[in-house]
């Protein structure tokens, strides 16, 4: 799947933080797996620049991936799947993940098992590097969320090393990512406890955000730079998201 990060870059041209919280409302999609079958999801229905401000900033995902809701499930078929990423399995994936489906399906009432189920099923679905990086990001995030800080951190460093050996590409990735990822290698090692790899991808990070003559980047280095500022206070381990100099 393409990912595309300029529709996020955008909201960045003015940073608002709102006390408005997110509403959902009930839908129903088409079953992938099964024909004629419906699944019944949350369908986000306001939210704001806010959310681009709340704790998952620093694993660099957002609203509404972050949230179980933002995770749809059909309970006809077993299928799971980021929400909104239902419509692009080919006829090869729908085979083999129906065959996988018949001997595996989650415990609903244990999330942990349903985030597990989320990455088996992507495992066997063809994705580009970008959306796979991001996925790793995701479940990071969401244990973190769960009080599983361990296995956070496990997936963190699975993301940072995609990170770092894609950085280190002849072929750079497109400016907005390389600036997400530079931002990225350079907290997950502060927090990883490789302070001389957080020093290193944070002088290139602001070296770029120094130079960058691209105009509809000016709101994402601007973000950017707020975070640097934030990420100053990582502790190695535990919570990813820093503490408050008042708390």
């Amino acid at each position: 799947m393409k990912i595309i990060t300029a529709a996020i870059i955008s909201i960045f041209s003015v940073i608002t933080i709102n006390a408005s919280a997110t509403t959902w409302a009930d839908t129903e999609v088409d079953d992938p797996i099964l024909d004629g079958e419906k699944c019944q999801v949350g369908e986000p229905m306001s939210s704001g620049s806010y959310i681009y401000q709340w704790e998952s900033k620093f694993d660099q995902v957002f609203w509404p991936v972050t949230t179980p809701r933002g995770i749809w499930y059909c309970e006809t078929s077993g299928f799971i799947a980021l929400i909104g990423d239902f419509k692009r399995l080919t006829a090869e994936e729908k085979i083999i993940i129906s065959k996988y489906l018949k001997n595996n399906q989650p415990d609903l009432n244990n999330y942990n098992d349903r985030l597990r189920h989320l990455e088996a099923i992507y495992s066997l679905r063809t994705s580009e590097g970008y959306f796979n990086n991001r996925l790793l990001r995701i479940l990071a995030y969401q244990y973190e969320t769960l009080g599983d800080l361990k296995l956070a951190n496990d997936y963190r460093k699975r993301a940072l090393s995609q990170i770092e050996a894609r950085l280190n590409l002849t072929k750079e990735a497109t400016t907005s990512i390389r600036l997400e990822y530079l931002f990225l290698a350079s907290i997950y090692n502060k927090q990883l406890g490789d302070e001389d790899k957080y020093s290193l991808y944070l002088n290139q990070l602001n070296e770029r955000l120094r130079t960058n003559n691209d105009k509809e980047l000016v709101g994402y280095i601007e973000y950017l730079k707020s975070l640097i500022e934030e990420a100053i206070l990582i502790e190695n381990g535990g919570q990813l998201a820093p503490k408050s100099k008042d708390k």
